[in-house]
């Protein structure tokens, strides 16, 4: 008798088992099979002086938020003040980037700005994605 009680209490534990990883299992396959919804963000803009003056090789750093994890990424100007930057994340709810302006020579100080998915013009859509544009300029301070 006991035996009999011990194993269908083994067997509803096995079963239980199996019901768990099968539908994890399950889950897997559709999430590896057809991903999560994707979003681009493409940011560009100038970084000038207060007299208007293009400002080359200034450090822009870009960084991400998508469900707390930080992306970062850097970029330079170019000979006419202008930086481009795209970002693909698999979340576009608030506050959904930074850009932030260092100077490399030293006589400005930075700036910097929150950019929400709500601010961005969108671009480009689909069922499953989203791609959006912006454009931020910044009017560096010396120090």
């Amino acid at each position: 008798m006991k035996t009999n009680t011990f194993r269908t209490k083994c067997n509803r534990l096995l079963e239980r088992c199996m019901r768990l990883f099968t539908l994890s299992g399950i889950a897997f396959v559709v999430t590896a099979c057809y991903g999560c919804p994707y979003a681009e963000y493409d940011v560009e803009g100038y970084v000038y002086d207060e007299n208007g003056n293009m400002l080359e090789n200034m450090q822009v750093v870009v960084r991400t938020f998508d469900q707390e994890w930080d992306y970062p990424d850097t970029v330079y100007t170019n000979v006419d003040g202008h930086y481009h930057a795209v970002h693909s994340l698999t979340s576009t709810g608030g506050d959904c980037m930074e850009v932030i302006v260092h100077d490399t020579t030293g006589v400005y100080a930075s700036d910097s700005t929150h950019i929400s998915s709500g601010k961005m013009k969108v671009k480009d859509q689909d069922s499953w994605s989203t791609y959006y544009s912006m454009r931020q300029d910044f009017k560096l301070k010396k120090k």
